[in-house]
């Protein structure tokens, strides 16, 4: 066994989550909610996903986003989806979850896939040296006894390059296949194979040049034709960068000082391209790619992959010396305080986009946006805020619906200072939530309105800041109709007044 991944099956049992590790035993889709009753419905749930709610608002308005999407998925459901702002400024195009973006190196996943298939269909072997595949890649100082791998290429641990020979990002030229057979003998290693990891994008073109030589047909049509159609795929595709189509975001720049966003150019496509970055998706379609990656249980026989072979694409293949991250098979391993994660993020000039999975609670969360500074963490804060409601939900009997009190209806909504600040009121489950929707964590800065009265509440909220308002008077300034339209916060020192 290569001496790296004897490490990373030493590693499984520090690095993977139990349920994982034991996924043989049960069923994927098994959990023990009734049939019929939505997750989604949980009272506890349900809060969390109208707290994420507020929070995705206001991070839009924090970082003043042209738009994004977003979509929860637990196991083999889509909780939750949402679009904030526009697919197209000018146009007033709302952003939704059928909103097409370009994924960029999310197309990697797929990729990877595709690789593992033809190795599950007996076309190649994950070992195999790739020049036993492709008998022009022979990169210059690379040596037989320690050829670049099949695996390798998959886990960026082969020691190429990061962008392909010939690349020109601000060019915008991207090298074919024929140019990268030409160039790869006069393209050195920057590092010895499997001594470290260092993510390649040429390792992925060669990947892709992979697939089109086993299977006999070009990458773009055997990932059409094997993986994205057979599980219901039918937004994802490979699209030119030079080329567009109905509902897909306009990709826009940074903010700067100079004037408003950019319209963004794409890079050209090439067939050596398609595998590395060249994939349009959306939140709706990617759901189903996240529900994927759970069927990872024996029960599971196909079509696409089986889930031993997912459970090997999932496994630590390389990793770092401090084991907190590492690679599998075309996803990112990571694992800290908070548990053992598995993604995979993109950037391309006016998108970003983030699929972040957490194994022991079965949650995705996707993360689509049109804004080249868009901040992909946004996707930590999503599975922060509801993967432990939904794991509780899934782990127990359906709970009893409640709806939100009736009599807090007319105060939940967004309110502003008269500087712009934003607080927003909800109503959840036996009651009122203060919240900033702007704050990095909302869960820490939100306090509950205890009533004391009939438009009159005092905060309460556990001791975490002393700037925090504790124990604070809320008065709230009802019409006649007895919606709210103000309140004041402090004995009347600070006033906020309801903007929707």
């Amino acid at each position: 066994m290569n001496p790296s991944i004897a490490a990373s099956v030493l590693a499984l049992t520090l690095f993977v989550p139990a349920p994982q590790a034991a996924a043989q035993d049960r069923n994927a889709s098994e959990a023990p909610v009734a049939a019929g009753v939505s997750i989604a419905s949980d009272p506890a749930v349900r809060d969390a996903l109208a707290r994420l709610d507020v929070w995705l608002d206001g991070q839009r308005y924090r970082f003043d986003l042209p738009g994004f999407a977003v979509g929860v998925v637990h196991d083999q459901q889509l909780l939750w989806s949402k679009g904030y702002g526009y697919a197209d400024v000018a146009q007033r195009i709302p952003s939704t979850d059928q909103t097409l973006y370009r994924i960029a190196s999310i197309s990697k996943t797929f990729a990877a896939t595709a690789v593992v298939q033809l190795a599950e269909r007996g076309k190649l072997s994950l070992d195999d040296p790739v020049n036993r595949h492709l008998t022009w890649f022979a990169p210059k100082d690379s040596t037989p006894e320690s050829p670049v791998r099949v695996w390798n290429l998959l886990s960026h641990s082969g020691g190429l390059q990061r962008e392909v020979p010939g690349s020109d990002w601000d060019a915008l030229v991207s090298p074919d296949a024929d140019s990268i057979a030409s160039a790869t003998k006069d393209t050195p290693l920057v590092l010895p194979t499997r001594t470290r990891l260092a993510y390649s994008n040429y390792g992925y073109a060669v990947a892709g040049q992979l697939v089109t030589q086993v299977s006999g047909v070009p990458y773009a049509e055997y990932l059409r034709d094997n993986v994205l159609r057979p599980l219901g795929l039918t937004a994802t595709d490979v699209l030119d960068g030079r080329a567009t189509r109905p509902g897909l975001a306009v990709p826009y720049g940074r903010r700067t000082t100079d004037g408003p966003r950019t319209i963004e150019q794409q890079m050209p496509r090439t067939d050596a391209f398609d595998s590395v970055g060249a994939l349009v998706s959306s939140v709706s379609d990617l759901a189903k790619w996240a529900s994927f990656q759970f069927r990872d249980s024996n029960a599971n026989a196909g079509p696409v992959l089986t889930g031993a072979s997912l459970r090997e694409m999932h496994r630590p293949h390389f990793l770092l010396p401090d084991w907190s991250q590492g690679w599998g098979l075309g996803w990112r391993l990571t694992r800290n305080d908070a548990g053992a994660r598995i993604d995979h993020g993109g950037s391309l000039p006016g998108y970003k986009s983030s699929l972040l999975l957490d194994p022991s609670s079965r949650v995705g969360v996707i993360l689509l946006m049109n804004a080249d500074d868009g901040p992909r963490e946004l996707s930590a804060g999503i599975l922060k805020l509801v993967a432990e409601p939904i794991r509780k939900a899934a782990a127990s009997p359906p709970a009893v619906a409640q709806a939100s009190s009736a009599k807090f209806a007319g105060f939940e909504g967004l309110y502003r200072d008269r500087w712009g600040g934003q607080l927003f009121v909800l109503a959840v489950t036996g009651g009122l939530q203060l919240l900033d929707p702007e704050a990095a964590d909302i869960e820490a800065s939100a306090a509950t309105l205890r009533q004391t009265g009939p438009a009159s509440f005092v905060t309460e909220s556990p001791p975490r800041s002393i700037t925090q308002a504790v124990a604070s008077r809320v008065q709230f300034t009802l019409d006649e109709a007895g919606q709210a339209v103000s309140f004041t916060m402090d004995d009347g020192a600070y006033r906020f007044r309801r903007v929707r």
